[in-house]
């Protein structure tokens, strides 16, 4: 079994490229092999990659990436700018759903830092929800359900699709009453004891309205009308921690709350 994975970037001066990532990026060397070093490694918080005099190759690495994932990534990101880093891809949310930017090395690697999503309040964002919305507990219909994930890019399957909702227990639709469109959905599963959130969904020209705050919290009251009792646990998965804690949701391994 694997337990561990190391990089291996190439190097047109291994002591060079060590006090880039030291005194730059804020690595610690662990080791130098020969001397002048021929090879090393550096290492930052519990990941550890290894330094090779390589110069044919170095020559060739321009743009080739490696990825490193933070927990203080806004910390870690003020002190690579502070040290004049070379940031080529700036700070922010990515269509990718990861928080990053990049760095490029001394010797052209692209190095990537990322972490969870920061919520950004959008310019159209709203401080209560709009009058035209309107709240409905109900099942979306199937073409509703379709028409949303295609909105913000997710994968549909019609059979496992109406097969989700066969097998929901509570469904919230938002609808703009304008158009007489489904502009958001939410949907929940549960016991009577421990409940799930799916798919909350709000179309792009929509969002920071307060209609997910407000699907969810329909949700929500709807189980507690169901009989759910309190302490029963609510958990979901999703990468916008953020948007959910400001919710009452706890981070864990996906998201969870009890009602």
């Amino acid at each position: 079994m694997i337990t561990r994975s190391t990089a291996i970037l190439a190097s047109t001066d291994v002591q060079q490229t060590v006090d880039f990532y030291c005194n730059t990026l804020g690595f610690k060397q662990h080791w130098l092999w020969e001397d002048p070093p021929t090879f090393a490694a550096v290492g930052l918080g519990e990941i550890e990659i290894f330094l090779q005099l390589n110069p044919q190759l170095a020559a060739r690495v321009e743009g080739h990436s490696h990825f490193f994932h933070i927990n203080d990534l806004d910390t870690l990101h003020a002190k690579h700018v502070a040290a004049g880093a070379s940031i080529i891809s700036p700070l922010e949310n990515k269509p990718w759903n990861v928080r990053e930017y990049t760095v490029r090395d001394i010797n052209g690697y692209h190095l990537r830092f990322g972490g969870p999503l920061k919520y950004e309040r959008p310019p159209s964002a709203t401080d209560s929800l709009p009058a035209y919305i309107n709240l409905d507990v109900r099942m979306p219909s199937l073409e509703e359900y379709v028409d949303l994930c295609a909105s913000v890019g997710w994968a549909r399957h019609r059979p496992s699709m109406q097969d989700a909702l066969d097998h929901t227990l509570v469904g919230v639709v938002a609808t703009d009453t304008r158009e007489q469109e489904a502009v958001g959905m939410v949907r929940a599963t549960g016991d009577g004891r421990y409940y799930m959130l799916w798919d909350v969904i709000v179309k792009p020209p929509y969002q920071g309205q307060k209609i997910g705050t407000a699907m969810v919290d329909a949700a929500l009251a709807e189980m507690r009308k169901r009989g759910a009792p309190q302490g029963a646990f609510v958990g979901l998965f999703t990468p916008k921690y953020g948007f959910y804690e400001r919710l009452g949701f706890k981070k864990d391994l996906g998201m969870h709350m009890a009602l």
